[in-house]
């Protein structure tokens, strides 16, 4: 099997975990880099051994250097440049989140079947070994039926350090940056909620802190967070009438921890590197099989979780000048 082609679309410091993951894989290669900044593509290529540079996004969608691509550009560059590059044939893993909001999301789908490529959001967290086997470990009853979670993934930083997370017209704020990895896990166990309730605290015209408590249609009732302005453990719980996980950093998890009235064992499913391999591997498995998108993530899904960080910014009054526009 050929390697994998791959091209990096905005080399900031996302990409730069991106890139090392790719170098780690026999399956693939890295190809090309496009940096609208070209001085700042060559460092970048110099560093991780990538044999070309192009200095307009553009210029890379047309040569036929590259099989795919990944996306690193800020959030309201994601669907112009997946578009770009799913209409010249190539197929597209986009940083999470994949668009804005859902109707961009669903723009991109239709573009990704129309062109007959592979499209998926690099949402890492649903592939790691150890989230994955902590599914398969729910979903035998280990812990009994699941009544409760509870995820936060909270940092601080300043609007200096990070300009554009404070930025409404970069779709900044907590909830579209790491708030996502919160609702992609509680989605892991607990499937759709049907009833959501938020709080924001608005700074910036963006969510520096926003909490949130879902209710699903058993009962069950998941309590997630996240922000830019304050820090809480990036833990994980998964409760269940017969026990409880654990795991230390949910949205990187590396182990976790069973707990029962009558034992307390720990798993440890280190990922192959970083924890970027495997949703490359998975997009690599996908194309070679020419699929158009993953059964672990597949766009509808992502679509779905979009539309429930519409309706949480509904809640709160949090608007973006994207909102309501033609996404085509």
């Amino acid at each position: 099997m050929r390697k994998l082609r791959w091209g990096i679309v905005g080399p900031g410091k996302i990409a730069r975990k991106f890139a090392r993951a790719v170098n780690n894989l026999p399956e693939t290669t890295l190809a090309a880099v496009a940096s609208r900044d070209e001085e700042r593509g060559r460092a970048f290529a110099e560093e991780y051994g990538i044999p070309t540079v192009y200095g307009s996004y553009e210029a890379m969608a047309a040569a036929d250097t590259v099989d795919a691509v990944y996306i690193a550009t800020p959030h309201p560059f994601h669907l112009p440049c997946a578009l770009l590059y799913l209409k010249a044939g190539k197929h597209v893993l986009c940083e999470k989140p994949l668009c804005v909001n859902a109707a961009e999301a669903k723009a991109l789908k239709a573009c990704a079947e129309e062109n007959g490529v592979f499209l998926m959001e690099a949402m890492w967290t649903r592939f790691l070994p150890a989230v994955q086997e902590a599914k398969r470990l729910a979903e035998e009853g280990l812990i009994g039926e699941i009544k409760g979670m509870r995820a936060d993934f909270c940092y601080r930083l300043t609007p200096e350090q990070e300009p554009k997370i404070f930025r409404n017209d970069m779709a900044g704020g907590s909830l579209l940056d790491v708030g996502v990895y919160c609702l992609h896990f509680a989605d892991l166990f607990l499937g759709a909620p049907k009833r959501t309730e938020a709080v924001s605290q608005l700074e910036y015209g963006v969510d520096s802190h926003t909490v949130l408590t879902l209710q699903y249609e058993n009962g069950a009732i998941a309590s997630l967070s996240s922000a830019t302005t304050l820090r809480k453990p990036a833990d994980g719980y998964l409760f269940g009438t017969e026990g409880y996980l654990y795991f230390p950093q949910f949205y990187g998890a590396r182990e976790f921890t069973l707990c029962t009235k009558t034992e307390e064992k720990h798993y440890s499913f280190p990922p192959i590197g970083e924890g970027f391999e495997e949703e490359i591997l998975e997009a690599c498995r996908c194309i070679e099989a020419g699929r158009n998108e993953s059964d672990i993530l597949p766009l509808s899904k992502t679509i779905e979780i979009l539309e429930q960080m519409d309706g949480i910014r509904a809640q709160v009054g949090l608007r973006y000048p994207f909102d309501n526009k033609d996404s085509n």
